[in-house]
């Protein structure tokens, strides 16, 4: 009787697609186990009905995924399993519970890597046999065994992962230290063959995926291997290209080559997580910051590649007032994005040596996020978290470019988002939801944008480039309008509507450049191929009367 061999994970959203699930299926299938199946669940879904589809299935051995977003729901449709399927042999991996300390009778653990310790277990059930002592202990042990790299995709996946975003490895493993990261645990850096890496996107492509996230750790190690890879993913343009760099290594060469690829394809996480030359060398994280902060506004000036920049609030012996100088200098550079994440406490990770000495206290669940330290009260936490989350509203949504392109010309980066924090928090604005409406007039009204002119314009501009509407609200309606505001159509096709402005506005670049006028003018706001209407980025034509 062949085996049944299921393969499960829980994803934080439909379009997501695991990685981990895939490798693991391969290696059984190359090791001789024909009946192995995987399915992907998402988070949101009730557990009952995720455990009646496996039930549906009747795997005799099942493997489960977990990872800190699903860890609760992985151990509570575990529970139910065992209890419906009594006979059923659960193994869980990944890197949540790689460094379970108290290991239940519900299921076999499997730390780190697991490709040959899966395919070990699952021979000696195949056998019969029970694993030695010895051989749990190594299968718990992180960092044993480490797998030959295999190709995750087959074609058989193609019709689940159209339209999804789909993760790839070049590499495995990493060089560097740092001590919030599980990575600094894996020393060696593995490389798959470049023909293997060129046929798996290109099945991938072909299967209709459009975006693309390479997982390595770092993906300039080798920056001759980074560009041939680049150039050659050139010839699929209807994809993106996600990938995770270390700014501070990108060689003059490939800032060169970087000039010359197509705007918009590629996408670059680089995580510089502190400024602060102190902190980075208690976290053993090793940057030039001239070198870092160089490439970061090469890349901004370039304008080809979309730059997502990622610092960590709470690390250690920083204070609030470093916190916010870090993120001054960062957001100074210009990064497409920027996101504010605070320390957690992953299990395994060297961070944890540093948890009495520094004070921290952090939740003991997922996400493991720091409650307060030494160095930064509870009080001081909690303005970041408010802080943060009116970044992500005003900067990060990218809804309000010009609008806070110009605002920082005349405000600090802190104080300007600490301007929005007191106005939403002195009207009761802070936890509620918000209409996209209501966004506008909130930046309106925190800087009085309608008595400046310049300020006015920027503001309909980034409410026109960003919604889907014909209209503006009244807020935003130009006083000087009149009468003459009620609904009026560009001539040239009768149902676009005419928007008055007093600039002369000038597309420069992906930006805007308003001159002064005399008298107020009529834009109709059109798509470049002709077609009346608004799109969400900013290349479209603005058509005068």
């Amino acid at each position: 009787m062949k085996l049944s061999i299921g393969l499960v994970t829980l994803n934080a959203k439909y379009i997501h697609t695991s990685l981990s699930l895939r490798y693991l299926r391969n290696a059984a299938r190359l090791a001789g186990f024909q009946n192995v199946w995987i399915e992907e669940f998402v988070i949101n879904q009730p557990v009952w009905k995720i455990a009646a589809e496996i039930h549906a299935r009747r795997p005799d051995i099942l493997g489960v995924s977990i990872y800190i977003w699903n860890r609760q729901q992985s151990f509570e449709l575990i529970e139910r399993l065992k209890k419906q399927m009594p006979a059923l042999e659960i193994v869980a991996g990944g890197p949540e519970v790689s460094f379970e300390p108290n290991l239940p009778d519900q299921y076999t653990l499997i730390s780190g890597e697991g490709e040959s310790k899966w395919v070990e277990y699952l021979k000696h059930k195949q056998k019969g046999q029970t694993p030695t002592s010895e051989t749990l202990a190594q299968w718990n042990t992180y960092g044993t065994d480490l797998p030959e790299l295999i190709p995750p995709y087959l074609p058989e996946d193609t019709g689940e992962i159209k339209n999804r975003i789909a993760y790839l490895e070049t590499s495995r493993g990493c060089p560097y230290l740092c001590s919030f990261c599980l990575s600094a645990l894996d020393k060696k850096v593995r490389y798959f063959d470049e023909s293997i890496v060129n046929e798996q996107i290109e099945q991938l492509v072909a299967a209709g995926v459009k975006r693309i996230k390479f997982v390595d750790r770092t993906f300039n190690l080798k920056p001759k291997r980074m560009m041939e890879l680049m150039r050659w993913l050139t010839r699929f343009p209807k994809a993106s290209f996600h990938f995770e760099v270390v700014a501070d290594i990108l060689t003059p060469e490939i800032m060169d080559f970087l000039a010359t690829v197509p705007e918009g394809m590629f996408q670059f996480e680089i995580g510089i997580q502190t400024t602060d030359d102190q902190t980075q060398s208690i976290i053993q994280r090793k940057q030039d910051k001239e070198k870092l902060f160089g490439a970061i506004q090469e890349l901004a000036r370039q304008n080809k590649i979309h730059c997502h920049c990622d610092l960590i609030f709470g690390l250690p012996g920083e204070t609030l007032e470093q916190i916010l100088k870090s993120f001054e200098e960062v957001l100074a550079l210009n990064p497409h994005e920027l996101q504010l994440g605070f320390l957690k406490f992953l299990p395994g990770a060297p961070i944890q040596s540093a948890i009495k000495s520094h004070g921290y206290q952090f939740q003991s669940s997922p996400p493991y996020e720091l409650i307060c330290n030494k160095d930064l009260s509870a009080e001081e936490v909690i303005y970041l978290k408010k802080f943060t989350e009116v970044f992500d509203l005003f900067y990060n949504s990218k809804r309000f470019r010009f609008s806070m392109n110009r605002l920082l010309e005349t405000w600090s980066p802190a104080h300007l988002f600490n301007r929005l924090l007191e106005y939403m928090e002195s009207n009761g604005l802070l936890f509620q939801s918000h209409s996209l409406e209501d966004q506008y007039k909130i930046l309106f009204d925190a800087f009085s944008l309608g008595e400046n002119p310049l300020e006015f314009d920027l503001l309909k501009l980034d409410y026109l480039f960003s919604q889907r509407v014909y209209h503006l609200p009244r807020f935003l309606t130009p006083a000087n309008g009149g009468s003459k505001f009620k609904t009026k159509t560009w001539p040239k096709d009768r149902k676009t509507p005419l928007i008055l402005f007093d600039h002369n506005i000038q597309l420069v670049n992906g930006g805007v450049h308003l001159i002064p006028l005399t008298e107020p003018k009529w834009y109709a706001i059109a798509h470049p191929n002709g077609d009346s209407g608004y799109i969400q980025a900013p290349s479209i034509n603005l058509v005068t009367d």
